[in-house]
């Protein structure tokens, strides 16, 4: 079935009431800053030449948004609305696979973002290979922007302004007054890198993920308006702010230090890719047998309940207990004695908690391991 007359009808509708204006902006100035001066607290020591740009890679960090005044081409490259493709289209690798199906005005007003962040990897890789430095941090600042955008749930859904729910205007109270407000929060912890393999996949994941965030942002944006008293018209009080924190702000932490992850692991796909580092210089150090061992939950993201595994080296006392980002103790899942080398498995139920990221953490022996959990409603 061709879908194309249905989806030009329903684009010009948008760009006819306004909808599409501005869509192109993404966190921030604060927010990509955030992203690209802290994604360099998880690069190995192979890299210190790229981590020793940090300054450089957060004052240009929204180059990117700014050439959009000189680049027509460039808004499209920060977005990505996943529900206006018919949910049976399989998103291509290939960007010319889908422009001759949909043809640009269409493929642009949805947004190109995968597809610009592996362009940007691509250029980056190359001017890093063959030592055009200036232009590769450049390359490496456009990632981390790109990257971060796709961090922003509200650039990876046709609702990116709340219109079609009746939270106009909650892109920028979201991305800008909330996040510059209680930007000292927004805290990175160095992390475990991801190992990537396939970039436009990587990325068309990370979309997928925050799209499914939108609801999180809008009902969030609903309660901060009960609890204030504001009707959205004029200059949201405090109080609104107050409370929107309240519901977003672990998710928000919480995609932001993704973010970094997400920036620094294309980062180092990046120097492999280029001959700057071998696969071994950048592989995981393997769990060793005497360390305490959590395990990835399964299923995450998940809906209510989702099963950790854990093992400690030596029998002994251990804790397993989920938090908060911000460390308020909202379960404790094991607390007893454990026997050396087995694999236990507990079950977390969430029904009362709310959609956000939380951090299970394991205790045993002196010694404690972390993991992210993500709970979706």
């Amino acid at each position: 079935m061709n879908h194309f007359p249905k989806l030009v009808w329903f684009f010009s509708c948008l760009v006819l009431s306004g909808f599409l204006n501005n869509h192109a902006f993404g966190w921030g100035n604060t927010a990509h800053k955030i992203i690209n001066r802290n994604a360099v607290r998880h690069l190995p020591s192979a890299m210190q030449q790229l981590a020793s740009q940090q300054t450089y890679l957060a004052d240009h960090a929204s180059d990117a948004d700014n050439r959009k005044s000189t680049d027509a081409s460039e808004g499209p490259r920060h977005y990505l609305d996943l529900e206006a493709y018919p949910p049976s289209v399989q998103l291509p690798r290939d960007l010319n696979v889908l422009l001759q199906q949909y043809g640009w005005d269409v493929v642009s007003a949805n947004g190109t973002l995968p597809w610009a962040t592996v362009q940007a990897l691509d250029s980056l890789i190359a001017r890093a290979g063959r030592g055009d430095w200036p232009n590769a941090f450049q390359s490496a600042a456009d990632i981390g922007h790109y990257v971060g955008d796709a961090y922003q749930p509200l650039h990876c859904t046709v609702n990116y302004d709340g219109r079609m729910t009746g939270n106009d205007g909650i892109h920028s109270r979201y991305e800008s007054g909330l996040v510059n407000q209680y930007q000292s929060l927004l805290t990175v912890m160095a992390d475990t890198l991801d190992p990537v393999t396939d970039p436009y996949l990587y990325m068309l994941d990370r979309i997928v993920r925050s799209n499914a965030l939108v609801d999180s942002i809008m009902k969030g944006d609903n309660a901060a308006k009960l609890a204030s008293g504001w009707t959205g018209s004029g200059t949201p009080p405090p109080a609104y702010y107050t409370a929107l924190w309240e519901k977003t702000g672990t998710m928000t932490s919480q995609l932001i230090q993704d973010a970094t992850v997400a920036v620094a692991s294309l980062w180092q796909y990046a120097w492999t890719q280029a001959g700057l580092m071998t696969p071994l210089t950048v592989a995981h150090t393997p769990t060793l047998p005497d360390a305490a061992a959590l395990f990835p939950n399964y299923p995450n993201p998940f809906n209510s309940s989702t099963t950790i595994s854990f093992r400690v080296p030596e029998s002994g006392h251990a804790r397993v207990t989920v938090h908060t980002l911000l460390g308020q103790e909202v379960a404790v899942l094991f607390d007893g004695a454990a026997a050396g080398g087995t694999v236990y498995r507990v079950r977390f139920e969430a029904p009362r908690l709310a959609t956000g990221m939380y951090v299970c953490r394991l205790q045993s022996n002196g010694r404690s391991e972390v993991q992210r959990l993500s709970l979706m409603k």
